[in-house]
C-alpha cells in the first residue's frame, strides 16, 4: 500500500477530483458504524468531513443501522443540518418510548423519524442522495438467510431508500414489524456488520476510513440476559436463521476491533476514552449534543495529524 487511507483523503480534497474521474488508481471507502443514539458519535464526525468539504474524497458510503442514516445526511451535502434534529425537543422522545413495549407498540419508530422528522421536518432530499456521486450502501440482514446484505442495488427512488435505511436499522424485537424490500424481510444490518468494512473490501474499495460510535477503550460486552432472552424468543417466531448471527456477534465484534487495530488498508476513528457513555436508546439532548461535539472533535484530531 503506497499511500495510507488519511494521505490519500488530504491528497483527493488538494486535488479537487470527484467520483468517476479520479487522478489516482484507488478506491476509498467510508464506513460508518451503527449503534442506536451512540451513532451520535459518528454523526459528529461525518459533520466534520462535511465541514472539511471532503465528502466528495469518497467513492463509496457503507452504513449499519444509524450509520446508513449518517451517511444518507452526508451525501445529501446536509449532514450538520441533520444531526441538530439529534437534540429537537419533539425528535428523541417521540422516536425512541420504552413505554410503547407495553401497548405492544415500536420501542423504535423508525416511520415518524423517516417520513415525520426526516422527510417533513428536516426536508432530506432522498432522491438527492441517490444522484449523489459516491454510492450509498445500507447494510441490512437478510430476515430469511441470515445473512447480511448490501441494499445499493435494491434503491430505485427515494421511497425504496427510505425503506432500505429502515431495514437496516430494524432492531429485533424494538422497531416493530419487520420492513419488507423487494420480497426480502429486512433486520439490523449490526447483527451481521455493525461495522461494514467487509462489505467495502469485497466491493474492492483499496482504502476504507472506518467511523466508530464507540470508545477507544471501550470492548463489547454481550448482551444482558433479560435481553438475549428476549431477542433470542422473538428471533426463533420471527427470524430462525438469524438466530447463529445473533449469538456470535459479541465475538464478530472483538474480531473487527483486532482486524481494525492492525496495520492495512483501514484507519478507523475512535470516539476517545473518557467520553460519556451513550445508550443505544438514549435521548437526552445535553448527552447527545455532547457526544456530537466530542465526535467531530476526534475526526478533526485524526485530519489533523502530520503524517
Amino acid at each position: 500500500m503506497s499511500v495510507s487511507v488519511l494521505e490519500l483523503v488530504r491528497a483527493r480534497a488538494a486535488d479537487g477530483s470527484v467520483p468517476g474521474a479520479r487522478e489516482d488508481p484507488y478506491r476509498l471507502g467510508l464506513a460508518i458504524e451503527g449503534g442506536g443514539s451512540r451513532g451520535t458519535y459518528a454523526s459528529g464526525m461525518a459533520v466534520e468531513l462535511e465541514r472539511r468539504g471532503l465528502t466528495r474524497v469518497f467513492d463509496d458510503v457503507y452504513g449499519s443501522s444509524m450509520g446508513a442514516i449518517t451517511g444518507a445526511w452526508l451525501l445529501s451535502g446536509k449532514a450538520e443540518h441533520g444531526t441538530s434534529f439529534w437534540w429537537h425537543p419533539e425528535v428523541m422522545p417521540n422516536v425512541i418510548k420504552p413505554r410503547a413495549a407495553l401497548r405492544r407498540k415500536p420501542v423504535v419508530d423508525l416511520e415518524f423519524l423517516m417520513n415525520e422528522v426526516y422527510q417533513r421536518w428536516a426536508g432530506l432530499d432522498f432522491a438527492g442522495v441517490l444522484a449523489a456521486p459516491a454510492r450509498l450502501h445500507p447494510i441490512a440482514t437478510d430476515a430469511d438467510s441470515g445473512e447480511g446484505i448490501d441494499l445499493a442495488p435494491h434503491l430505485t427512488d427515494a421511497e425504496s431508500l427510505k425503506l432500505a435505511l429502515r431495514g437496516s436499522a430494524g432492531l429485533p424485537l424494538l422497531a416493530g414489524p419487520l420492513i419488507r424490500l423487494d420480497g426480502r424481510r429486512l433486520l439490523d444490518g449490526g447483527l451481521t456488520e455493525p461495522i461494514p468494512f467487509h462489505s467495502a473490501l469485497r466491493d474492492g474499495c483499496t482504502h476504507v476510513l472506518v467511523l466508530r460510535t464507540r470508545r477507544a477503550d471501550e470492548r463489547p460486552l454481550p448482551p444482558s440476559r433479560m435481553e438475549n432472552l428476549a431477542v433470542t424468543a422473538f428471533l426463533r417466531r420471527t427470524a430462525p436463521a438469524a438466530l447463529g448471527a445473533w449469538r456470535e456477534r459479541t465475538r464478530h465484534r472483538r474480531a473487527d476491533d483486532e482486524h481494525l487495530s492492525s496495520a492495512g488498508p483501514l484507519t478507523q476513528v475512535l470516539v476517545p476514552p473518557g467520553a460519556p457513555e451513550v445508550s443505544r436508546l438514549a435521548v437526552d439532548p445535553a448527552l447527545l449534543r455532547r457526544a456530537l461535539d466530542l465526535g467531530a472533535a476526534a475526526m478533526a484530531t485524526a485530519l489533523d495529524i502530520e503524517t
